[in-house]
């Protein structure tokens, strides 16, 4: 799936791809590189965090309308070990589809194919997305 980096440009930055396998269900993959490390040599854990925030909903809108808008309520990151340069894998399973509040889990493997995170997420369901005029510019300027 190709993302709209004019909308969101931190998918460029970040070079991820989504795929839905099965309804209910997203997979991201991209190439950790230097220039998603923060201070250290490792993958910086905002990053990690848009990541999983993105793969959820992802895996949200395949088993719910994509033109139905959701937002995330809360999501809960927790770390094994680093991130480094290489190949970074997040899964996101839908774990119960409710009509207001949607929960998701996910997962993140590092580049050796090890466990690196793993996440777990509330999303609100809020309604049709609004519709924005096509010239009107996104962002804060």
């Amino acid at each position: 799936m190709t993302f709209d980096s004019a909308a969101a440009p931190i998918y460029e930055f970040l070079g991820l791809d989504v795929e839905i396998p099965e309804p209910g269900k997203a997979v991201g993959t991209m190439t950790v590189t230097r220039q998603h490390y923060s201070g250290v040599e490792r993958m910086h854990g905002g990053l990690v965090f848009v990541v999983f925030d993105t793969v959820m909903g992802h895996a949200i809108h395949s088993v719910i309308d994509p033109a139905i808008d959701i937002a995330t309520i809360e999501i809960s990151q927790r770390f094994i070990r680093m991130v480094g340069v290489g190949p970074l894998r997040v899964e996101a399973d839908v774990i119960h589809p409710g009509r207001k509040v949607v929960q998701v889990q996910g997962q993140a493997w590092e580049s050796r194919g090890k466990l690196a995170a793993t996440a777990s997420g509330a999303f609100i369901v809020l309604g049709k997305k609004p519709v924005r005029p096509q010239n009107q510019r996104t962002g804060n300027g």
